[in-house]
């Protein structure tokens, strides 16, 4: 692992709800923790759901957007489900 992957994941081992980080560092690492979809910012203590990682791309998703491409999802099965 590289620098840059090591410091990524460590910032991303903080997207737990008993976490609590400074809002100079929520500002900081805004773009890597924010959801890709809505943008909010997955740091802030308001945001109280869950963070999922798509794990082929590595994109970060809020718990409401990564439902609705859930959802989508289901309702496309067509005949195959």
């Amino acid at each position: 692992m590289n620098e840059e992957e090591i410091r990524r994941e460590k910032i991303r081992n903080l997207l737990t709800p008993d976490v609590l980080v400074c809002k100079d560092c929520r500002e900081k690492y805004k773009d890597e923790v924010s959801c890709s979809v809505c943008g909010i910012n997955m740091l802030d203590p308001s945001y109280k759901g869950m963070v999922y990682e798509c794990p082929v791309c590595g994109k970060l998703y809020c718990e409401d957007c990564w439902n609705k491409m859930e959802g989508v999802k289901q309702e496309s099965k067509g005949i195959f489900h």
